[in-house]
């Protein structure tokens, strides 16, 4: 946790092994540990050196699969580190945040309940991207969480979401006016009430 936002390639590569050595202890939980060195594994997606970029690919590939098949996860603070790098400047690191927020959406369902608008900014954000294949890869996870939210049963409270398509709204791109258009859709069928209650903020 110490060195892990160092970015000296030996350094990383001594980090990566590490990681790799401590997850394949069959009594050390290492995902128990995974937000703490998360953000720096996935920092190191942008690495110049191909042998670094891969093993830290690796490592987090592993590290999906073991929560997939894991009954006990804490999702909230990984999804926060999540929702940040899904804005990062590497192609990479965009993608592969967004392909864990994917996963977390099937996997913990409405346990990210309290998430629900921070991982929609970030889909929103990357709807728009300049890269296609991104662009696509967000409409589909913006589409699972869109069915998420629709059949949560829990209450909650809208206004984070609002907040968040009411910026939408006004963007410069088409896919993300479209997208929010959607969702206000789809609140609106959902619970009208309380959507009508803030219905001042999106008319404008």
């Amino acid at each position: 946790q110490k060195h892990i936002t160092r970015t000296k390639p030996y350094i990383r590569q001594l980090l990566v092994s590490w990681i790799s050595v401590l997850d394949a202890v069959p009594d050390i939980n290492l995902l128990d540990y995974l937000p703490e060195f998360l953000d720096g594994l996935l920092n190191m997606l942008s690495d110049r050196n191909k042998e670094i970029m891969q093993a830290a690919g690796n490592v987090l590939n592993d590290f999906l699969s073991g929560i997939k098949s894991s009954d006990v996860i804490e999702f909230g603070p990984m999804v926060s580190i999540l929702v940040v790098q899904c804005r990062a400047k590497d192609n990479v690191i965009r993608s592969t945040s967004l392909a864990w927020l994917g996963e977390f959406i099937l996997l913990a369902g409405t346990k990210l309940l309290l998430f629900y608008s921070d991982m929609l900014g970030s889909v929103m954000f990357c709807i728009s991207d300049a890269d296609n294949e991104i662009k696509q890869q967000a409409k589909t996870i913006n589409q699972r969480l869109l069915s998420l939210v629709s059949t949560t049963d829990e209450p909650f409270d809208l206004s984070p979401l609002l907040q968040t398509l009411t910026y939408e709204l006004v963007s410069d791109h088409v896919s993300s006016r479209v997208a929010a258009l959607n969702w206000i859709n789809m609140l609106h069928e959902k619970d009208a009430k309380e959507l009508n209650k803030s219905f001042e903020h999106l008319l404008p």
